[in-house]
């Protein structure tokens, strides 16, 4: 789903490199001039999609992060792929964004652009992108490759969505007036997300969060890593990844990054359980090492990682992903 949504962005992407470095070098030449001020961004991001692509999309702002919903009546077909029509102003409304983050004085370091059709309001794309990726992109100090590997994309439910529709299956069984239902699920149940996985807009609302780069860069990691289980000749041969769960937290003064996976051993796999953990903890300490390096993060403590299916864990310092993605030390030389 995420490489047929992805491909028919190749020509967009290059008009887009073209026009962004012009505008990198207008800006570098003209001070600090904003060609979008901070106060009119979001009516910025609207007029642009209106006036250059005839699409209607709503803005709203948290923080740094940037949030367009763009509604559609064509979002998939029938195999539940992304329609040429959905793909085209998908990549149009990413355009109008990048031109505008690029080209602002708003301090803008990720926008999300939320898809759905009308038709199937539950069904959501979600794009978050950070905008200091595109400009190394322009700057080639990353390759395209990687650019794309950056972003974040997917297709999921709704989840406020779908949390709204167990409440209303609760006040059905109890009973309850429905002139309260919306009261009660607006003072109670229709609260801003805590997670990047909960990001979307449901009902004429908004569901986004000041987006942090710890948090980002923790789903990126899942999304590799899923990648990786798919690709890897190793992995896919002896596993079946059947989720993967990342996350940024805070536990006693530590800044850890979690990463929970399941994944179960397939039939050519069976092997020693010890053995099988160490190859899914090589796995995610080989791509988490990658991910915090090529965004210079250090704003962590530990790298935390499970695997549920043994019931087995290891935690390793930054200084020991360190050691370990330039191999210098070995799994079993790190960790605890």
């Amino acid at each position: 789903m995420v490489n047929k949504s992805t491909r028919a962005q190749g020509t967009r992407a290059q008009a887009l490199i073209l026009l962004v470095s012009c505008v990198m070098c207008l800006i570098s030449l003209t001070g600090c001039n904003a060609t979008y001020p901070k106060e009119t961004v979001k009516e910025s991001v609207i007029k642009l999609c209106k006036q250059e692509y005839d699409v209607d999309v709503k803005v709203q702002i948290e923080g740094r992060t940037m949030a367009i919903y763009l509604p559609l009546t064509d979002l998939m077909d029938y195999s539940f792929n992304l329609t040429k029509a959905a793909s085209d102003k998908i990549n149009d409304v990413i355009f109008s964004a990048a031109r505008v983050s690029l080209s602002t004085d708003a301090n803008i370091e990720f926008y999300c652009v939320i898809a759905h059709d009308v038709r199937m309001p539950e069904l959501q794309v979600i794009i978050i992108k950070n905008v200091e990726d595109i400009k190394r992109l322009f700057a080639h100090d990353i390759s395209r490759g990687e650019y794309m590997k950056r972003m974040l994309i997917d297709l999921r439910w709704s989840p406020q969505a779908k949390k709204e529709q167990v409440i209303k299956e609760i006040f059905s069984k109890m009973n309850v007036d429905t002139k309260w239902q919306d009261q009660v699920m607006a003072d109670f149940f229709r609260t801003q997300p805590a997670g990047i996985g909960d990001i979307g807009y449901w009902s004429g609302q908004f569901y986004i969060k000041d987006i942090t780069l710890a948090e980002f860069l923790a789903e990126q990691v899942v999304n590799r890593i899923k990648i990786e289980f798919r690709e890897a000749k190793d992995l896919k041969e002896n596993f079946i990844l059947k989720s993967i769960k990342g996350s940024y937290t805070v536990k006693g003064g530590r800044n850890i990054l979690n990463f929970e996976v399941l994944a179960d051993r397939s039939a050519a796999g069976i092997g020693n359980t010890i053995e099988d953990s160490d190859r899914i903890f090589a796995a995610v300490l080989s791509v988490t090492g990658q991910v915090v390096h090529g965004y210079h993060f250090n704003d962590f403590d530990a790298v935390s990682v499970v695997d549920q299916h043994a019931g087995r864990s290891i935690e390793v310092t930054p200084a020991e992903l360190e050691s370990f993605r330039k191999h210098k030390k070995k799994l079993e030389e790190i960790g605890k």
